[in-house]
Order: structure tokens, then C-alpha cells, then sequence
């Protein structure tokens, strides 16, 4: 276990907190951390993750955080602020859990969860997989404190990838990820980027010491 607990690289301000969970930003401005695990997932297999994600306490904070597919490298860090660590890299894809009206992104005023590539979190965009939803089924604040169970399923055989956020599924979406987004590469490192602007919040993530086998 602690040979898996290890094998993690952490960028920026991401730092291990004990067991299998990382700060990926502190409750300061201008914070920006990733966290990428050394086994990478293979996108020619299905892969099941279950995960929790906690978005701090203040409701007025921000920007949350993204799970992110990546073939850059264990150094990957991308923009503070509203660009949620995950903008400034690519190939990628990402999760996006955005708890900051960026209004200009094209984002929901509450909280939400989108799919897009190429580190860029902008709605409007072509590099938009799957326009934002409410993280919470009726709407509602995520920066509550509470962790949250995320589960993310890919399915190899027909490419389709969901995500489910407190037991509810939110996204489902059918890309062929590894030839759309990585030139054919099968194998990606995978892993969370997270970051704070002029608000902020105590971001962290939880695995499970068994995510991958």
C-alpha cells in the first residue's frame, strides 16, 4: 500500500497530507498545484475511479478542480485563477469542477461539471467536449467542506466516458479520446490540477490506495 501511496509526482503548491490524499491548493490567492500518478491508465482498457474531491468551505471561493488526462509529462501545471491549473497544457483532456462563474468562459452561475481538451476551460470553444452542468442535481454549492465521491468509467469498447458526482450521474459522452486527443497514444498520465485567483479556497483530493487495480 504505501509503495501505491507513493507513486504520485505533485507540482506547485500540491503536497501529500498523509494516506492517499493531497492539498492541491491552500486556502490562500494565487495557488496552483498538480498531483499526477506514476501508473498511467490505459485507454485501450476500461477503467472504473472512484475519488473524493473537497472544494473548501467558502462559498464565495474559488476555482475548483480538474481531473485531467494528460501525455505532457509528471511536470504538468497549467494557469492560476480561473484556468483551474488545467489551462496551458495539451494534449489533455479534463474534468472540470468549477465552483467560479467565469462568465466569459461561457460557465453556469452554480457549480458545475464540464468536459473539455487541450487545457482549455472556455465553454464557447471548439475544444468544449461536453457543455457544463450543475455539479449538484438541483443546483447548489459544492463548497460545503464535505468531500464528495467522483466516479469517472470509461468503457474502451464504445469510448464512452461518465461521470458521476455524489451518486448521481452528471456527464456521459462518447469520444474516442485516444486518437481524437493524443495521436493514437494509448497510455496517459492522469491525475488533478487545481487553483486558486483573488478567491480562493482548501482544495484537496482522496483516493483509494486500490484506484487502479
Amino acid at each position: 500500500i504505501n509503495s501505491i501511496a507513493q507513486s504520485y509526482y505533485a507540482n506547485g503548491d500540491a503536497k501529500s497530507i498523509g494516506g492517499t490524499c493531497y492539498q492541491l491548493t491552500d486556502s490562500k490567492d494565487w495557488q496552483l498545484g498538480s498531483v499526477w500518478y506514476a501508473d498511467k491508465l490505459n485507454l485501450s482498457n476500461d477503467f472504473d475511479l472512484e475519488f473524493e474531491l473537497n472544494f473548501g468551505s467558502n462559498d464565495g471561493g474559488a476555482d475548483g478542480i480538474v481531473f485531467v488526462m494528460q501525455t505532457v509529462g509528471n511536470k504538468a501545471l497549467g494557469l492560476q485563477g480561473g484556468g483551474i491549473g488545467f489551462e496551458g497544457f495539451s494534449p489533455s483532456l479534463g474534468v472540470e469542477f468549477d465552483d467560479w462563474n467565469n462568465i466569459s468562459m461561457g460557465d453556469l452561475a452554480a457549480d458545475h461539471i464540464a468536459i473539455l481538451k487541450n487545457g482549455s476551460v472556455n465553454h464557447n470553444s471548439a475544444n468544449s467536449i461536453s457543455q457544463p452542468v450543475t455539479a449538484l442535481v438541483g443546483g447548489g454549492n459544492i463548497e460545503d467542506g464535505a468531500n464528495h465521491l467522483v466516479r469517472i468509467t470509461w468503457e474502451a469498447s464504445s469510448n464512452l466516458l461518465e461521470v458521476w458526482f455524489d451518486c448521481a450521474k452528471r456527464q456521459s459522452t462518447t469520444i474516442d479520446i485516444s486518437n481524437s486527443i493524443f495521436s493514437g497514444q494509448n497510455e496517459v498520465f492522469w491525475g488533478f490540477t487545481a487553483a486558486t485567483g483573488g478567491a480562493n479556497n482548501l482544495q484537496t483530493v482522496c483516493l483509494r490506495d486500490d484506484i487502479l487495480l
